[in-house]
């Protein structure tokens, strides 16, 4: 076990990796760590988790853009907003709202691609600042 971090380093720590996530476009860092109760740990620890957990759903969106699969995408594109938004990934959010109005409305197959690809562009994206983030983090705040 390692030495012991004395807290004002922890809360320099802290204070940094909330600035980092403050540098991730599309993220509302104050709303999403209001929803975990302001734990800077288990915010980063969702917003990895999530990122893990939408990686295959974001190609299944774009494959399903592409075969027109309307009903589908409109489902998806539905659960992916939902926590996005939960956690203040508003950016990936409303790129999935707009995906699955789309959808609802019977949008051209072109137009639906092109969504459903920002959409996946936008959650690469995310991993990787994510990614950036956890490596500045001091180790003491990995998950």
């Amino acid at each position: 076990m390692g030495k012991p971090v004395p807290v004002a380093d922890q809360r320099s720590g802290a204070s940094d990796t909330v600035a980092r996530l403050r540098e991730v476009p599309g993220l509302d860092v104050d709303a999403g760590l209001a929803f975990v109760g302001n734990s800077l740990d288990v915010y980063v620890r969702l917003l990895n988790r999530f990122v893990q957990l939408h990686q295959d759903d974001v190609h299944q969106l774009v494959q399903q853009a592409e075969a027109a699969d309307h009903d589908s995408l409109q489902r998806l594109s539905h659960s992916i907003k939902g926590g996005a938004a939960t956690l203040g990934l508003s950016g990936v959010a409303g790129l999935a709202k707009r995906l699955e109005e789309a959808a609802c409305e019977g949008t051209p197959t072109a137009h639906l691609v092109e969504l459903a690809r920002a959409l996946e562009a936008g959650h690469v994206a995310l991993g990787r600042h994510l990614a950036a983030v956890s490596v500045a983090q001091p180790a003491e705040h990995r998950t």
